[in-house]
């Protein structure tokens, strides 16, 4: 399981499969559009089991990925037994970049993690609408919130973007968070979302689009709970600082070979 060669076949396999599933999700956008509003396996079981003569390619790339992630931390253990057995008596600093690689690998694993927990844990909630002085309760937590002030911006006539005059510029309210804690107000806008205790609100809709129509404003929120993001977040920083080390090794294996190629002493210093 720790073979280089196995992993590069399943990486090309991979790639095939995805390669063919993009082509099958083109046809048939609206069995796959279903995944943002559910779970994996809540999407599995209301669709995909029953479409599998469609979704094939899609059990086929989870199995692989399952695979791809078992061969990588067979092969990241043994390349990490095998370096700390000839750091005895090696400079800390060499050491650490020779385990670049097993560290690259961790990353790697942490971030296949996220996706997986991110897509089978995560909840995902739309239909959330509110307009100022709306109250509404989280599903599965003791918040509520409440949107204390709401306002749609609109390009003015003498704007300087041709053709703009009269559309929305911006959409921008108040939103209030209530739990045991007391009430937590934040800005909530277009670009920029409401985070609080490992929740997120997004604004994905919001009413008038114009300045023609003359009726109160409203937003359709989409409220998420992703735990995964919190390994994504550190399995990039895992893999970048891997990757940073790694690159660096290599840099100063060239030179070392670089000075014994000219008969300069690799110990010395320019």
């Amino acid at each position: 399981m720790g073979s280089t060669e196995l992993s590069l076949w399943l990486n090309y396999a991979l790639f095939a499969d995805i390669l063919i599933g993009s082509i099958i999700m083109r046809h048939h956008p609206t069995l796959f559009y279903t995944l943002k509003d559910m779970t994996l396996q809540q999407w599995m079981t209301l669709y995909g089991a029953s479409a599998f003569h469609v979704t094939w390619w899609l059990f086929g790339a989870l199995i692989l990925l399952a695979l791809f992630a078992l061969t990588t931390a067979v092969c990241s253990a043994d390349k990490l037994i095998a370096t700390i057995g000839t750091l005895r008596g090696s400079e800390l600093w060499r050491g650490l970049l020779k385990l670049s690689p097993s560290i690259i690998h961790r990353g790697f694993l942490l971030l296949l993690l996220g996706q997986l927990t991110s897509h089978t844990l995560g909840i995902k909630l739309h239909g959330n609408i509110l307009a100022a002085g709306g109250t509404s309760g989280v599903p599965g937590s003791e918040i509520r919130i409440t949107l204390k002030e709401l306002k749609v911006d609109f390009f003015g006539k003498g704007t300087r973007f041709p053709g703009m005059s009269g559309s929305v510029r911006d959409c921008t309210g108040v939103l209030s968070i209530i739990d045991a804690q007391g009430h937590h107000d934040r800005v909530i806008s277009i670009n920029r979302p409401v985070w609080y205790k490992g929740w997120s609100f997004f604004i994905e809709d919001f009413y008038p689009k114009s300045n023609k129509v003359k009726r109160p404003p409203f937003i359709n929120m989409v409220i998420r709970r992703d735990i995964g993001v919190r390994f994504m977040v550190a399995g990039a920083i895992v893999f970048g600082m891997g990757l940073v080390m790694y690159l660096f090794l290599v840099t100063q294996s060239r030179i070392s070979r670089g000075r014994a190629a000219v008969g300069v002493p690799i110990n010395s210093r320019f």
